[in-house]
């Protein structure tokens, strides 16, 4: 291999292989390089054997044989939709040294075939887990959020939640369709909560670097101390103070990340009478996995040493996180998940609109000045009208005028009108007519006020009375079932709105969940584009090196033939 090449090998070493028409094993020295495993029949040898191509295929560990307990096997496979990996090779057996070894192999080899797809997250980065999921406009790393919502919903009541282990081979294979970018949903039905528990635990303990980075590691631990230390309470809080600040200068995944996970646990702690997981046994079990530094790795002792104060760390963070969790603090714990699909948020419930049918007659009626006309016209009492307040328009101060004077001036203009009770009214009867017939039509008196005490005239007083009673209560009638039709047209308008509202919410989710699958799938095609075409590349180079060497071995033979011919031809045939 070039020495370009080996710069860019991810890892080498030896590892057997089974091959040949009998499956022997054979040592092989293998190298990692790019989306090439490449094996060696030595270590220094510049032409391969061999090679795979990772991406679009899976590597998965061999289930132990007790038969054969010294051989840590692992299996590369065709991926989905193909038949083999290569034109000869179905699958390919490696057997790794011991298991460390072979785990080793396989974390490199899924973060070659998978990193692009959101897999290989056990053991990554937290920083480069979030450059995927932040393609997808997450904010969480996929897993914490699966596992969070489902103990949310399943296992705040379940006693000994975090302390009691789930189940091994169930995690493993849950860690295995993690790492193989699988977008993993978790039912009640298929696992149980302290599988899950127990998976968010070791997801958290394989990152590189802890929650809290290494560098700050010092300054998080003498915050501690303060705190640990403290006997006053105004000391207390001064480091819980000194703990908001400090947990701010963390990059922003992490914070989110803490964030997140602390107001879970802080869920789970006000549980505690059920779950018996009160908040300082949560923080002596989350301590190391959310601040640990670097050295402790490989120092039992150290971890130990510092157990104490870890606890006392998380302790304070899981307690007091409304107050250190303020400035980024985030919304409530999410209970679903869209990629998915899935709605977050409940049915929204809407408020009555103020416009309804009633007010959009009344506009129509009166001009832009609605509340104050609906206003007028819902106050009119009906009953406690009398002929004096008829006649009074908008604005004219109010003056008796004997009905007999009314009378006589409107037959003086040769119109024979309706008796108005108000502006309301008249326009209420401009769009609701009351039968002219039934108004009786009163002669003209020839006695004059004078003539009359009071202005009144005693026979013609009944008639008008029993005539206004009549229009007030039709009036009353129309407007009941004016009022009874708008609370109808206004819930009827009420429903509507809110089925334009979720229709407007799901189209919003369709759309942004069709750019997601759509950026998804360009991702994934050009990435199988790319190293389609590195494939053919490459076996256009091996075709070309192979065709320069055919072409070199046939000089080389004619040459041969030409100077056994000038030998013949000199000495003669050889004997047989």
């Amino acid at each position: 291999m070039a020495s370009a090449q080996r710069k860019r090998t991810i890892r080498c070493g030896w590892l057997k292989k089974q091959g040949g028409m009998v499956r022997t094993w054979h040592r092989r020295w293998f190298c990692l390089n790019n989306d090439f495993l490449f094996y060696f029949a030595k270590e220094d040898d510049s032409r391969p054997l061999g090679c795979i191509f990772l991406p679009g295929n899976r590597v998965s560990e061999v289930p132990f044989n007790p038969d054969e307990p010294e051989k840590c096997l692992f299996e590369i496979s065709a991926g989905k939709g193909q038949a083999k990996i290569t034109p000869n090779h179905e699958t390919y057996i490696l057997w790794a040294a011991n298991d460390e070894e072979r785990q080793k192999w396989i974390k490199d080899m899924r973060k070659v075939m998978y990193s692009s797809f959101g897999g290989a997250i056990f053991g990554q980065s937290l920083e480069e887990t979030m450059a995927y999921e932040h393609k997808l406009n997450r904010k969480m790393p996929y897993i914490m959020e699966q596992c969070v919502n489902f103990l949310t919903e399943n296992g705040l009541d379940v006693e000994g939640i975090f302390r009691l282990p789930g189940r091994n081979l169930l995690i493993k294979e849950l860690k295995e369709r993690f790492d193989s970018a699988e977008r993993v949903v978790f039912d009640i039905e298929e696992v149980d909560v302290h599988t899950v528990a127990s998976l968010l635990k070791l997801y958290l303990r394989e990152l590189p670097q802890s929650v809290i980075p290494a560098e700050y590691y010092q300054k998080f631990m003498n915050i501690a101390l303060r705190f640990q230390g403290a006997q006053a309470p105004e000391d207390k809080q001064k480091a819980i103070v000194d703990l908001q600040l400090s947990i701010t200068e963390i990059p922003s995944d992490n914070f989110n990340v803490l964030s997140f996970l602390c107001k879970f646990l802080a869920l789970v702690g006000r549980n505690s009478d059920v779950n018996k997981m009160t908040v300082l046994n949560i923080a002596t079990v989350f301590g190391p996995n959310i601040i640990r530094n670097v050295s402790e790795a490989d120092s039992a002792e150290l971890l130990m040493a510092t157990a104490d104060i870890t606890q006392q760390l998380v302790f304070m963070m899981i307690e007091y996180e409304k107050e250190v969790f303020v400035e980024k603090q985030l919304e409530a714990v999410p209970i679903g998940n869209l990629l998915d699909l899935e709605t977050e948020d409940s049915t929204i419930a809407l408020k009555p609109t103020s416009l309804n049918l009633m007010d959009c007659i009344t506009r129509e009626l009166y001009g832009t000045n609605v509340s104050t006309n609906v206003e007028n016209f819902q106050n009119l009492d009906f009953n406690q009208l009398s002929l004096d307040r008829e006649s009074i328009s908008p604005g004219v101060e109010e003056k008796p005028v004997p009905p007999v004077r009314r009378k006589r001036v409107s037959n003086r203009h040769g119109n024979n009108r309706r008796v108005v009770m108000s502006q309301v009214t008249d326009e209420l009867e401009t769009h609701f007519p009351v039968d002219q017939e039934s108004e009786p039509v009163i002669p003209e008196s020839k006695s004059t006020e004078s003539e009359l005490p009071n202005g009144q005239s005693g026979e013609e007083i009944p008639e008008q009375e029993e005539d206004v009673n009549t229009k007030c209560h039709r009036l009353e009638r129309e407007n009941k079932y004016l009022q009874e039709t708008s609370v109808k047209q206004g819930v009827k308008i009420n429903e509507m709105q809110m089925k334009i509202t979720r229709l407007e919410r799901y189209i919003k989710e369709l759309t942004t969940s069709n750019s997601v699958i759509v950026q998804r799938y360009e991702t994934r095609i050009s990435t199988m584009d790319n190293a389609h075409r590195t494939s053919v590349k490459t076996l256009q180079d091996k075709l070309a090196a192979e065709k320069k060497s055919t072409d070199e071995a046939v000089k080389r033979v004619m040459i041969l033939q030409s100077q056994l011919q000038h030998y013949n031809l000199k000495f003669g045939e050889l004997p047989d």
